[in-house]
C-alpha cells in the first residue's frame, strides 16, 4: 500500500524526527510505499528517502519566539491551516495518491479539525497517533473521540502502557505499546561489557522539569568505586531553557568528570553519542511521565543502554524487566548512593541486563508498532 505520513509539526531535533523515521523504515520493511504529505516549504531535518507531496493551505505555523498575544493569533491561524491541510490531504486520497494516512503526532484538537474538514469523509483509513493522554486532557480527548465516531475512517491510536480508557466505551480508540528507538546507521553492541571509565549520559530535549540540577548535585557527591564520566547533552527549544542549561555548564565547569554539550544531535551524530556511553540517566520528576511514554527511555532500550529513571517515568517497564533502576529522589545524598550502587550493579549483573534487553526489544518492536497502527 502507498501510505501517507501527514506531518505538520516542526521540531529542532529529537524524537519527533526519529519517530517519523521509524514509520518510514518499517513501512518499507513491511512492503509498503511511504510518502510524506506536508505543508508547503516544510523544513525536513533529515532525508527520509521517501516521496514528498505538498499540501495546499499555507506554511507550517510555529510558536517559536512568540509572546502571549501572538501565540493566541498563531493558534487560530494554525487551526485554520490544519483544516486546509486536511482538506488537501483528502483531495489527494480521492485522487488515488494514497491508500491510507497516518498522522504521527496528534492532539484532541486534530479531531476538531478533522470534523471541520473534508477529511471527515476520507475514502481511505486515517490513523491518528496520540503519544499519551494525561488526566487533565482525558475528558477533552474522550469528548472529541466520541464526536469523531461519526467518521468511520478515523482510527485513534493512543501510545501508552496504561489502560485509562476501560470505562470510556469508545469504539474508535485503540491502546498500543510504544516502540523502541534504535540506531539506523550504526550497530548496537548487545554484549553489555562495562569497562572503566563508566560513561553515563544525560541526553535529549532539555527542559527545567528534567531535574538536571538535582542530578548534577548528586553526581558530584557520589563516591564511585571505578572512574565515571558524565556527558550532559541538551537541545533547547525555548530561550529560558537555553539560559538555564548554560548556567549549569558554568556552575559545574570545575569538574573534569562532567562534560556539557549544548547542541542538537540528529541522525548519525545522535546515534554515535548514545552508543558512546554505558548507561543513560533520566531523573525526570514530572507526573505527566506516567501518561506520556518516555521517548528517551525507549531510546535506552533500543540502544541496549541500562538506565536510571524517575519512578514516574513509565514504571510498567521496570516492573517487567531488569534493565535499569527507578531513582530515589528523596534527597541528593540518597540519589548519590544509588548512583554508586547502579554503577556497581552494571558489572555484577550484565548478563541479566542483556537478557531482559532482548525481551524488551521484542515486545516494543517497530514491527509490532506498525501492525498495531494499521489494525482497524
Amino acid at each position: 500500500m502507498r501510505i501517507a505520513i501527514l506531518e505538520t509539526i516542526v521540531m529542532p531535533a529529537g524524537h519527533e524526527v526519529e519517530f517519523d523515521r521509524i514509520l518510514v523504515d518499517e513501512l518499507k520493511r513491511q512492503g509498503h510505499e511511504p510518502v510524506f504529505f506536508v505543508p508547503e516549504k516544510f523544513p525536513f531535518k533529515i532525508d527520509y528517502k521517501a516521496d514528498v507531496e505538498y499540501l495546499q493551505g499555507g506554511e507550517v505555523v510555529t510558536y517559536a519566539g512568540a509572546g502571549k498575544l501572538k501565540k493566541l493569533y498563531l493558534g487560530i491561524l494554525r487551526e485554520k491551516r490544519r483544516r486546509a491541510w486536511f482538506d488537501s490531504a483528502c483531495e489527494k486520497a480521492k485522487a488515488g495518491r494514497c491508500d491510507a494516512i497516518i498522522v504521527p503526532t496528534a492532539t484532541y484538537r486534530y479531531l476538531k479539525a478533522l470534523r471541520g474538514s473534508g477529511l471527515k469523509d476520507s475514502p481511505v483509513p486515517v490513523y491518528f497517533i496520540f503519544h499519551g493522554i494525561n488526566p487533565g486532557e482525558q475528558p477533552k480527548f474522550e469528548k472529541q473521540a466520541r464526536l469523531t465516531e461519526i467518521c468511520p475512517q478515523a482510527h485513534l491510536k493512543v501510545i501508552t502502557l496504561r489502560d485509562d480508557f476501560k470505562n470510556s466505551g469508545l469504539k474508535n480508540v485503540d491502546l498500543i505499546p510504544p516502540p523502541v528507538f534504535k540506531p539506523q546507521d550504526l550497530p548496537v553492541n548487545k554484549e553489555l561489557a562495562f569497562k572503566p571509565p563508566i560513561r553515563l549520559g544525560f541526553f535529549g530535549q532539555f527542559r527545567k522539569e528534567k531535574n538536571l540540577g538535582f542530578f548534577l548535585d548528586a553526581f558530584v557527591k557520589a563516591r564511585f568505586s571505578v572512574p565515571v564520566k558524565l556527558i550532559v547533552q541538551g537541545a533547547t527549544a525555548k530561550p529560558e531553557d537555553g539560559t538555564l542549561f548554560e548556567q549549569f555548564a558554568r556552575d559545574y565547569a570545575k569538574y573534569d568528570s562532567i562534560e556539557f554539550w549544548h547542541k542538537n544531535l540528529i541522525g548519525e551524530e545522535w546515534q554515535k553519542a548514545l552508543l558512546s556511553v554505558d548507561a543513560i540517566m533520566m531523573p525526570y520528576a514530572a507526573e505527566r511521565y506516567r501518561y506520556h511514554w518516555g521517548a528517551m527511555l525507549f531510546t535506552a532500550i533500543g540502544f541496549y543502554k541500562p538506565f536510571l529513571s524517575s519512578p514516574e517515568l513509565n514504571p510498567e517497564v521496570l516492573q517487567k524487566y531488569k534493565i535499569g533502576m527507578a531513582v530515589d529522589l528523596s534527597s541528593s545524598a540518597a540519589f548519590a548512593k544509588q548512583l554508586e550502587q547502579f554503577v556497581a550493579d552494571l558489572t555484577a549483573h550484565a548478563e541479566q541486563y542483556r537478557r531482559d534487553m532482548d525481551a524488551a526489544n521484542e515486545e516494543y518492536s517497530h514491527e509490532r508498532l506498525l501492525k498495531n497502527i494499521l489494525k482497524p
